[in-house]
């Protein structure tokens, strides 16, 4: 029973960071501030929890250089449009230009990825209710 309820929330919880993450992600690429940001070196990359998000940075006027990484990034592999010192474009939240989403980028094998384990964890957990019932 325990693992069941487990499962499901965990699923759940699992679908619904994602689709919040898609939706962070398309507002920032229809309603952001469209900007060229350069992908700098990870300063992490040597350790044993690097991120596979890209370092980003890009001046906001006002408020100097921004250095951030963009929003939803789940992909194990960087992409070669990627590469360290490219230029690629983005949007930004202007009231908070550390959110960031890049444009040009596909993402959906990644969100697709995520979405199905989700809802592999949820329905695996559902069946475990059931049968306990």
């Amino acid at each position: 029973m325990f693992t069941g309820a487990f499962f499901t929330l965990f699923g759940l919880g699992v679908v619904g960071w994602c689709a919040a993450e898609i939706r962070v992600r398309r507002g920032l690429r229809r309603g952001g501030v469209p900007v060229m940001a350069r992908v700098l070196a990870d300063p992490q990359a040597g350790s044993d929890h690097a991120d596979a998000a890209p370092v980003l940075s890009f001046q906001v006027e006002g408020r100097g250089e921004i250095v951030t990484r963009p929003r939803g990034w789940t992909s194990i592999r960087r992409v070669p449009v990627l590469a360290v010192d490219a230029l690629v474009p983005v949007s930004y939240d202007p009231g908070r230009p550390e959110q960031v989403a890049v444009q040009g980028v596909r993402q959906g094998r990644s969100d697709l990825f995520w979405v199905l384990l989700g809802l592999a964890f949820a329905v695996s957990g559902v069946a475990l209710l059931a049968a306990a019932l």
